[in-house]
């Protein structure tokens, strides 16, 4: 086996001699096994012993499957065989789970491997047919990534390929192919930079719903300085090679004519730019008409420099009026002919990438463009599948989607069983059925929670079959926290699909994401939703749900400093003692329709209590905290003053969204973080409930603008914790002790 080794190593080496690397070529003649070692070593947490133990060899395609990996070998020399890198490392994951036992995750790992790694008791093989195996939400890079440097992107990229993912869309520094554009077609570099959102906000500018200028301006609003274009640039590009190393095709955006305004008509006279309504309250970029002689020249010069700054890849997102927007008599069919021969013109063998997303992609669009070279994204499948109501896309090529939740927004949540169940029937049905179906799609707004969904989907791009979902989430149970088959970990898991993990498809209309916790809602004395599209009925029964939290405490003494212990009792407690909030808000309006003001301040007491404990709870584990988050964008500021830019830009897309949108999307992106409680939700409520007492006699509830309060916090200034601090078991007790809970 050694012997064995060493050849294909020198083989390897031989091969890789040969080669000539162009940042420009994203094809590749071998598959490159040295970078999915360096990935396997980095997920074993740089443990180069036990990353020597295993044996990496490529295997050739079989007619009809897309991808494929092996396991095999005998103890201390493991044998992981596949037909490409994310092959080999996906393979690396399932050994880990299935034969190691052990776990990664968006939130902690665990691995605790024997000092010579085991190998299956018979050879494990397993393979896809499916060519596109898509990550991201143009979103997430709002609400989970805007600030993340390489060490969070590396880790990021080494699971995307663990999870089977070969395919994802690469936004950072992508801003500044709009910098080397426009600077070609009349604009100065100043007015460029100050129609570019700062980075929390810019995944809505690349929808051309928003855009940096907007006087009188606002958290959202540049210039940028190009320094930080620059930085991002860099970083931009350091995350594409990677991918590409790994065997992962880097999405960029593709132009599809948004363009900096008046500005650019006014340097472009003649040309057919169109403007357009507003979005929440913003005015929407101009859109510079496809089927306009100029479009062609600037979506060359818009791809000739996203070359230059990136490199090529073979696959391009974005659409044609997103969530609105206005034609200004331009046929979409033509419209959409017009982007696809511009990327075609630019990279001949190029994809482009559609979003199935409330109205898009529109019939006429679909039938008027070359749909062999389209990959269409039904973000919404596990809920609201669109291939049902668009009739498989007409024939487009397309990938079942999950978003799961909305804004990133935090909640005990996730729908396991349209992946683990109704996906592969979907698979299984005839072409005819369900059309061309080629690939999945993980479109979550937000990443990095609720990370049993990600393993699961992650798992079945191998798996052709519905999963027993009962038995899986109990081998899942086991591998994250490695506690054999504890019977308290058993009954929470079990709890835990059975509520919070249990949702199903209701196309679409019981709103978004989880049922969202009263602390992060506008006070009120009833609450529904925190965020205007939130679902206003909670999503499973907070009675069966409370058990699970005894059950977690009362798990064997030695998972107690797993991380991923950590994190689970902590978004456990949380979800409990916000249902128990919800009660105590329907006891304060009762007391308050009563007049009974010492009830009412007993009451209130215990309301704010409870989001003090919740606080202190969140500020143990170090996934919860809103200091890293702020620290994280004021670290790329390269001033004071861009630190302050940055810190609001930062603090806004969690509140108000911005000042105008607050309207509308306020608290969409909420998030019960350590410091945002205590900072900003309780501070709300504490003047609720003064004001709330001041109006006992004349019934009528307390009006407070609560934009205003929110664009204050998001001027603020004030530094937060960037460690944990306690211990979560500790408090997690305290809490469960004081509602009175079994533990």
């Amino acid at each position: 086996m050694q012997r064995r080794a060493l050849a294909g190593a020198v083989v390897v080496v031989l091969l890789a001699a040969l080669v000539v690397t162009d940042v420009r070529t994203t094809a590749k003649s071998f598959v490159d096994v040295s970078s999915a070692r360096a990935a396997i070593t980095r997920l074993l947490g740089g443990d180069t012993v036990r990353a020597a133990q295993f044996e990496l060899a490529t295997t050739p395609a079989s007619p009809g499957m897309a991808d494929s990996f092996q396991i095999g070998g005998t103890e201390g020399d493991v044998l992981l065989s596949g037909t490409s890198e994310v092959a080999i490392i996906s393979g690396f994951n399932w050994w880990l789970k299935y034969v190691a036992g052990g776990h990664l995750s968006t939130n902690g790992d665990r691995l605790g491997l024997p000092e010579k790694l085991p190998a299956p008791e018979k050879p494990i093989s397993r393979r896809t047919t499916l060519t596109d195996r898509y990550a991201y939400n143009f979103t997430v890079y709002g609400y989970t990534m805007p600030y993340w440097t390489w060490t969070d992107w590396e880790r990021e990229i080494d699971y995307l390929a663990a999870s089977g993912v070969n395919r994802a869309l690469v936004l950072v520094g992508q801003e500044a192919v709009w910098y080397d554009t426009f600077q070609s077609f009349g604009m100065s570099e100043s007015e460029v930079r100050d129609w570019i959102a700062q980075p929390s906000f810019q995944p809505w500018q690349w929808y051309g719903e928003i855009s940096g200028h907007e006087p009188p301006g606002g958290a959202h609003t540049g210039p940028v300085s190009a320094d930080l274009i620059a930085r991002r640039a860099a970083l931009g590009k350091r995350v594409a090679d990677r991918m590409r190393e790994l065997g992962i095709t880097p999405v960029f955006p593709a132009f599809v004519g948004h363009v900096p305004d008046q500005v650019f008509a006014d340097r472009n006279p003649g040309a057919n730019v169109i403007p357009q309504d507003d979005y929440a309250g913003h005015p929407r970029p101009f859109w510079l008409a496809p089927t306009d002689p100029l479009y062609a020249k600037v979506a060359a010069k818009f791809y000739e420099v996203q070359s230059k700054r990136f490199g090529d890849t073979t696959h391009y997102s974005n659409d044609l009026i997103h969530e609105g927007g206005v034609l200004g008599g331009v046929d979409i069919g033509d419209a959409g002919k017009a982007v696809q021969d511009a990327l075609t013109k630019a990279h001949p063998d190029s994809t482009w990438v559609l979003q199935a997303w409330q109205d898009n992609p529109y019939e006429d669009l679909i039938k008027s463009i070359d749909r062999k070279r389209v990959l269409v994204l039904d973000l919404d499948a596990d809920d609201g599948p669109a291939w049902k109501r668009k009739d498989a896309f007409w024939g487009a090529p397309w990938a079942w989607g999950t978003i799961q939740n909305f804004g990133g927004r935090l909640g005990t949540f996730g729908n396991l069983a349209e992946p683990g169940q109704t996906l592969p029937e979907v698979r299984a049905m005839s072409k005819a059925d369900r059309g061309d179906l080629v690939g999945t799609a993980m479109v979550l707004e937000g990443t990095h929670q609720n990370p049993v969904v990600q393993d699961l989907f992650g798992e079945m791009v191998w798996r052709d079959k519905a999963v027993d979902l009962d038995q899986w989430i109990q081998a899942y149970a086991k591998r994250r926290y490695g506690a054999g088959d504890d019977p308290h970990v058993r009954e929470a898991w079990e709890i835990l699909l059975n509520t919070a993990y249990s949702f199903r498809a209701t196309n679409h209309e019981s709103g978004e994401g989880p049922y969202e916790s009263p602390f992060t809602a506008l006070p009120a004395l009833k609450v529904t939703s925190s965020s205007y599209f939130g679902p206003t009925e909670p999503r499973y029964s907070a009675q069966e749900f409370e058990p699970v939290l005894g059950e977690l405490l009362q798990a064997d003494p030695a998972v107690r400093e797993e991380e991923t212990y950590k994190y689970d009792l902590v978004d456990v407690t949380r979800q409990v003692v916000a249902n128990r909030a919800r009660g105590t808000l329907d006891e304060i309006a009762k007391a308050y329709a009563a007049k009974d003001v010492a009830a009412l301040d007993v009451l209130t007491d215990r309301f704010l209590g409870y989001m003090k404990s919740t606080d202190e709870l969140l500020g143990t584990q170090k996934d919860w905290l809103l200091g890293t988050w702020l620290e994280d964008a004021k670290a790329w500021g390269a001033n004071p003053a861009e630190k302050a830019s940055l810190e609001r830009d930062a603090r806004a897309i969690i509140s108000i969204w911005s000042e105008k949108a607050c309207g509308v999307l306020r608290d969409y992106a909420n998030r019960e973080w350590n410091g945002m409680v205590s900072s900003y939700y309780q501070p709300r409520w504490e003047r609720f409930f003064a004001e709330l007492a001041g109006t006992v006699d004349s019934g009528t509830p307390p009006n407070i603008d609560w934009c205003a309060t929110g664009a204050d916090w998001t001027s603020q200034t004030a530094a937060f914790p960037t460690k944990p601090s306690g211990d979560t078991y500790a408090v997690a007790k305290r809490i469960a002790d004081e509602l009175g809970l079994k533990n």
